[in-house]
């Protein structure tokens, strides 16, 4: 079986987001990204299966 890939676009703001939540391991700050970013794309992409 072979997993349909979801793509995935963060403009410049979310970019830089994603890279202080890296550097700074900030897991509050990740779960928003996560929440507020992330899952709505997942959420748009999957919408149509």
């Amino acid at each position: 079986m072979n997993p349909k890939r979801i793509i995935l676009s963060l403009n410049s703001d979310e970019v830089i987001r994603l890279t202080k939540i890296l550097l700074d391991e900030e897991k509050e700050d990740a779960f928003l990204f996560l929440k507020e970013v992330i899952k709505p794309q997942v959420d748009q992409a999957t919408r149509s299966q």
